[in-house]
């Protein structure tokens, strides 16, 4: 199998061993040169996120960490990484709690007792497409709202001029 050649980063949020481990021999197996950063908890992961000079491609994040889990943790972590694509991979099966993340923002929701190499390649390509079209997006919303507003400004200026 060819392997992907671009060396995407990831932050792997994930505070047991074994499970970063797992996602690491993952992403290995289906990109040849993956940069990789662990962080085992939100504060770390946090300062990671505020300081590193190179922006990561996408973030693999577990949904129980020792300082902070769950929806809080979601909600920090969406706050704090708005540019990046932000994939769950947890052991928490319940259905409708994964469609509130991605409806909250999270790209995706794996249960890492289903996951394979091929699968967490797809999600993060997939993953990192979505958010690029997403921040293309708001940017031409913007743009269009400023334009509106200009218009209307001009516009206004027009009349009381008359």
């Amino acid at each position: 199998m060819k392997k992907d050649i671009k060396p995407y980063r990831v932050l792997i949020v994930e505070d047991h061993p074994g499970d970063f481990a797992l996602a690491e021999d993952f992403l290995f197996e289906q990109i040849l040169n993956p940069v990789i950063v662990q962080a085992v908890s939100f504060k770390q992961a946090s300062e990671l996120l505020l300081t590193t000079d190179t922006p990561f491609d996408v973030i693999l994040l577990d949904l129980s960490l020792p300082d902070k889990n769950g929806n809080e943790l979601i909600t920090s972590m969406l706050k704090l990484a708005s540019s990046c694509p932000i994939i769950i991979l947890t052991g928490y099966t319940d259905v409708d709690f994964s469609v509130k993340s991605i409806g909250q923002g999270i790209l995706d929701y794996l249960l890492k007792d289903e996951l394979n190499p091929s699968l967490l390649y797809k999600s993060i390509i997939y993953s990192i497409e979505i958010k690029k079209h997403i921040l293309e997006l708001k940017e031409s919303d913007h743009k269009v709202t400023k334009a509106i507003i200009k218009a209307q400004e001009d516009e206004r200026q027009e009349i009381s001029s008359e």
